[in-house]
């Protein structure tokens, strides 16, 4: 449904880099038992810098990925968790989290000596390159606003002054699905949703989770392997917007691929599993696209055509719904193969 020589052109300039989103994936894998789809939403978000909510219980390991994926990239030493990291930013909000503890708490000598409302915002969610928010939909109205401008904008509104953000990713977890309207606006949000379980009781799977849990709780990691990958990967994005604004990647008309992506869409509003808005569609399909190039590299296909197709329709069910429905997924996840 792209020009195919665009995505040629994506998939060989950027070769190394998503060579290198594969390897950082593999090595997820490598760590965490029965996390291989919380792991592919993450490298997704990573990639296409569309924020990432991970849905879950307590205990199934959503904080330890992000941080795990923060310390291959160096944004933080995960044996050193209590060393400040100024480019990384992570919070458990409750009701009763201020606006400060986020974003910087106000610098009152100024504020008395010189009337000026400054931030003493170093370190604070505005300057960090990655933000993890643990229990997202606990924060204030106060909160979720400002969040809300981070998500859209990649601004920080303070105090009539719009500030930009130098956030790359944005992950957030909860335990549970909002369903309050105001909740709900920022779910919508979230353009790649994934849900974390415990893991089985299967005794294979107990042994699995033991052996890689238990030296990931108490061993030694290294950090930083993968230090420059944020910076390619903005570079990539650039790419496509320049791409784009050439008239050289742009949807084509009356694509076959239409009626397969229609019947999915179809078959969520049908069973009330997502609304999917005009809005997420586009999302859903730019994060589409960055998946069939990563997914040609990652396979070291050959690049002379590259085309979306079922890889990417059963995207849809996994990733991009509002309820949660196995039966219905796993029906949507093999129509999209037909």
């Amino acid at each position: 449904m792209f020009q195919p020589a665009a995505l040629c052109d994506l998939a060989d300039n950027f070769k190394t880099t998503f060579k290198a989103l594969h390897r950082l994936e593999e090595q997820l894998n490598e760590r965490f038992i029965g996390m291989d789809h919380a792991i592919k939403a993450l490298i997704l978000s990573v990639a296409s810098g569309e924020p990432l909510l991970l849905i879950g219980t307590p205990g199934t390991a959503k904080s330890r990925l992000i941080r795990a994926f923060c310390g291959m990239i160096g944004l933080l030493d995960e044996d050193q968790l209590g060393v400040p990291h100024d480019l990384y930013f992570e919070y458990l909000l409750t009701p009763f989290t201020e606006p400060g503890e986020l974003f910087g708490f106000y610098d009152i000598p100024k504020v008395v000596e010189q009337k000026r409302m400054e931030r003493l915002d170093k370190g604070m969610m505005q300057n960090a390159e990655v933000v993890y928010l643990d229990e997202i939909f606990n924060g204030s109205s106060a909160i979720l606003n400002s969040i809300l401008s981070f998500l859209n904008e990649r601004m920080f509104h303070d105090h009539g002054a719009r500030k930009k953000v130098k956030m790359e990713c944005l992950f957030a977890a909860t335990n549970h699905v909002p369903e309050t309207p105001e909740l709900k606006a920022v779910f919508d949000r979230f353009s790649l949703r994934c849900r974390v379980n415990n893991i089985t009781v299967d005794p294979s799977d107990i042994g699995a989770l033991l052996k890689k849990g238990w030296s990931e709780t108490y061993g030694a990691h290294e950090h930083g392997q993968f230090h420059s990958l944020l910076e390619e990967l903005k570079t990539f994005r650039a790419a496509i917007k320049r791409a784009t604004d050439q008239g050289k990647l742009a949807p084509e008309n009356n694509h076959p691929f239409y009626r397969k992506l229609s019947q999915q869409i179809h078959h969520a509003r049908q069973y009330d599993l997502s609304d999917m808005s005009n809005r997420r569609l586009i999302k859903m399909v730019y994060i589409m696209l960055i998946h069939r190039i990563y997914e040609a590299v990652a396979n070291g296909e050959n690049h002379d055509r590259l085309e979306l197709g079922g890889h990417q329709l059963a995207l849809l069910p996994r990733f991009f719904l509002d309820r949660h429905d196995e039966e219905l997924a796993h029906k949507m996840t093999l129509a999209a193969g037909d």
